[in-house]
């Protein structure tokens, strides 16, 4: 086994002790096994080797292993997590495999709504036929684990350990001093843990900031929740001013009402939870995870990912989908355009589900823009409420961005539809600005055009994700304008009559002969050639394949065919070639010849 040590010394504010008699409160259980299984645990970090086994598991060669087996291939098959691990992991090497368990063991190691059995069942599960031994005083942290994590160490375990993978990399690239620096230095350790690359997981981030310092953070991993607690006992509490860093002033607070080197104040129990959370129960919680009976329900296969997108009807290829996300990821605000029938709006809401790992329906919020949407209408505006009074009400922007910052550990998706139909950019205003990703932060806040009393300049979280859906084909939409525009990462929809479509009408038309369906496919697709080509409409005016995918009802491939070309397709080419009939009655001809 590994030596390792236990964390240094503390580095409390400089600022100095509050100068007051400390409140009475209570204190948590002690956080000392976890502080221990903690450094054990990170020390291969710094001098390789491995807790769980004799094998030297923490080198670049198995970190590179995992990024390529594990980061990069986000999506591999249907199934629980664990059945798409099996397969993620199959072809890497027993090393590897170590390294992964451990790193999915320090995503475990604090957490409260998995059960020990659950944890070392995990662990199991990704070292099965391989000798290895889990510590005592890991065993003992299982027994006293620290925080509820909140959904998102259930929900989105592989972006969390996508993110726990990069910073060991990221950890690794620095050197031997570097390191040492960030392991003695609390401030240091959490400035390189919010500077790996990765995703956002915040409470990933959060979790992993307090591991490498357990002395000095508190075992908090919701940025709001540290956030409430600093504004309600500074300074009115404390008699001090906020430093403006809410690590900094907890560690100060709890160096105040501590009474022994080590303690951990409570704040979720009164009377500590009264200053704070005066209307919320119950007690001992920091999330919305109230007991650890939750836990079956977490642990259920509740996730949705991009297979799932293909499992519930989509014709697109998977690695396009997976770029559209890994895209979205980045910049936060994509359109889905393309010609009508291609299924954006269907698409859009499954990219969300897909983007935040589960069907969450609450963090998924859709309007539609129109002629006479205005800025009031989406972001806020004056309404007159029963009694004549004018009342400033949020729109579903603002709505929507309040929900995203209170739960930032789960992306939060506002999908407008038809996006160009109205005037974007009227109805967005100052959020056109506050919708890019690099301004999404408090320096970056502006007023907003209608302002509340006494209310601070707005910023978007983090977590908001935007995809808007464009109809290229309609002649009387807005243009988008290019501001706008290099805001947004536009995705081109393309009609999808490709085998997987096929299969669909295949499968829906048992006793057709496939060849049939071939046919009509090639028709289609001639169709759709003749469109593109004529220089008075162009691809975007094509008929895209949500047209001609058959619902429950269609039952005999003629009649339904028939019906959509008769009432569906052919007054959608009436209107392209409203001064050209031949046209319509010869394409309509075509399509029709094989029934």
């Amino acid at each position: 086994m590994t030596d390792f040590q236990t964390p240094g010394s503390v580095l409390w504010p400089t600022s100095g002790a509050i100068e007051r008699e400390p409140l009475q409160c209570d204190f948590r259980p002690s956080e000392e096994p976890l502080r221990v299984a903690a450094a054990m645990m990170l020390n291969p970090l710094r001098h390789g080797g491995s807790v769980l086994t004799d094998r030297d598991a923490w080198t670049d060669e198995n970190i590179a292993t995992l990024i390529k087996s594990f980061v990069n291939q986000p999506d591999v098959t249907g199934g629980s997590f664990s059945d798409k691990l099996d397969k993620q992991l199959a072809e890497v090497s027993d090393d590897a495999r170590v390294l992964f368990a451990e790193i999915y063991l320090l995503q475990m190691l604090p957490t409260m709504q998995f059960r020990k059995a659950t944890k070392i069942a995990n662990i199991d599960a990704v070292l099965h036929g391989i000798d290895y031994e889990i510590p005592d005083e890991i065993l003992a942290a299982f027994d006293n684990p620290v925080f509820y994590g909140g959904v998102a160490f259930a929900i989105r375990r592989f972006q969390q350990l996508s993110v726990a993978i990069e910073f060991a990399r990221y950890v690794r690239s620095f050197t031997t001093e570097e390191i040492d620096a960030a392991f003695r230095e609390p401030l240091q350790w959490r400035s390189m843990v919010k500077a790996a690359p990765g995703g956002s997981e915040p409470s990933m981030r959060e979790c992993l900031t307090y591991l490498g310092h357990p002395n000095y953070f508190m075992s908090i991993v919701a940025s709001q929740h540290k956030e409430a607690i600093v504004n309600a006992f500074f300074p009115e509490v404390t008699g001090r001013p906020r430093s403006g860093d809410d690590d900094l002033d907890l560690a100060a607070l709890r160096s105040w009402l501590s009474l022994e080197p080590g303690d951990t104040p409570s704040f979720y129990t009164k009377p500590l939870k009264s200053y704070w959370q005066p209307d919320e129960t119950p007690d001992d919680t920091d999330s919305d995870l109230p007991s650890e009976d939750r836990e079956s329900e977490l642990i259920v296969d509740r996730g949705y990912t991009v297979e799932s997108i293909i499992n519930d009807g989509a014709f697109h290829d998977v690695a396009e989908l997976h770029a559209i996300i890994k895209r979205w990821d980045e910049t936060r605000n994509i359109v889905l355009q393309g010609a009508p029938g291609t299924g954006k709006t269907w698409l859009a809401r499954r990219l969300a589900y897909a983007l935040i790992g589960s069907r969450v329906d609450d963090a998924v919020r859709a309007v539609q823009f129109h002629p006479g949407t205005a800025y009031e209408d989406f972001v806020r505006g004056w309404r007159p409420g029963g009694d004549g009074v004018l009342t400033l009400v949020d729109g579903p922007l603002l709505q929507h961005a309040e929900r995203a910052r209170n739960y930032p550990d789960i992306p939060h998706v506002i999908v407008i539809e038809e996006f160009n139909r109205g005037n974007p950019a009227q109805a967005l205003g100052e959020m056109l600005t506050l919708l890019e990703r690099s301004k999404r932060t408090e320096a970056d806040a502006l007023e907003l055009t209608y302002m509340r009393e006494n209310e601070l300049a707005f910023f978007l979280p983090e977590n908001l994700y935007v995809i808007g859906t464009m109809n290229t084909a309609d002649r009387s939409l807005a243009l988008v304008d290019f501001a706008l525009r290099r805001r947004f990462a536009f995705f081109e929809l393309e009609p999808q009559f490709n085998e997987a479509w096929r299969a669909c009408l295949r499968a829906r038309f048992r006793g057709v002969d496939p060849q049939r369906v071939d046919d009509l496919g090639t028709l289609i697709m001639a169709m759709n050639d003749r469109i593109a080509a004529d220089p008075r409409l162009g691809p975007s005016f094509r008929i895209g394949h949500a047209y001609f995918t058959p619902g429950l009802e269609a039952t005999e491939l003629a009649s339904w065919f028939t019906a959509v070309v008769r009432s569906s397709v052919e007054p959608q080419l009436r209107e392209y070639w409203h001064e050209d009939p031949e046209s319509v009655s010869s394409v309509v001809d075509d399509l029709l010849t094989e029934l």
